[in-house]
């Protein structure tokens, strides 16, 4: 894995990344339970750095969390750019509101569908891989200007 250290490019992707990933987090897990998965097409990926910077800024965002234990992913296919980043360290006993978010999810997820079957009209589920990447590029666009 190649160095990013003083790159421009990854101190910002990081900047931008660390609320992001902050926000993935279940409320009331403690910070337990983030998972960030990016989906961008090529030529915007290797703008921002390629794959290897991007998963680079995932885990050094992941880590300034607390994320002590984490795993990233990503490749480069011939349409898009996926790179992700999953909190790995186990959730306390007491936490049990990262597993009630899981729940949640899911169950947001069936009914956006299941409300998209009904009337044939398309939404964007809350989480989704398309809504990840609307929020991104304007939390980017705006670390960007400001």
């Amino acid at each position: 894995m190649p160095s990013f250290v003083g790159d421009p490019r990854h101190e910002r992707l990081v900047a931008v990344l660390v609320p992001l990933l902050r926000r993935s987090c279940p409320r009331g897990g403690g910070g337990f339970g983030g998972s960030y998965e990016l989906r961008l097409g090529v030529d915007e990926a290797e703008e921002l750095g390629g794959v290897a910077l991007i998963r680079s800024a995932m885990r050094k965002a992941g880590r300034s969390l607390g994320w002590v234990k984490l795993q990233t992913f990503g490749g480069s296919f011939p349409q898009v750019v996926v790179a992700g980043v999953v909190d790995r360290r186990e959730v306390p006993a007491e936490s049990a509101a990262v597993e009630e978010y899981e729940l949640q999810r899911g169950r947001a997820a069936a009914e956006v569908i299941g409300r998209t079957w009904q009337d044939g009209k398309p939404r964007a589920v809350p989480g989704s891989v398309f809504v990840v990447a609307q929020e991104f590029r304007a939390a980017y666009a705006e670390g960007v200007a400001g």
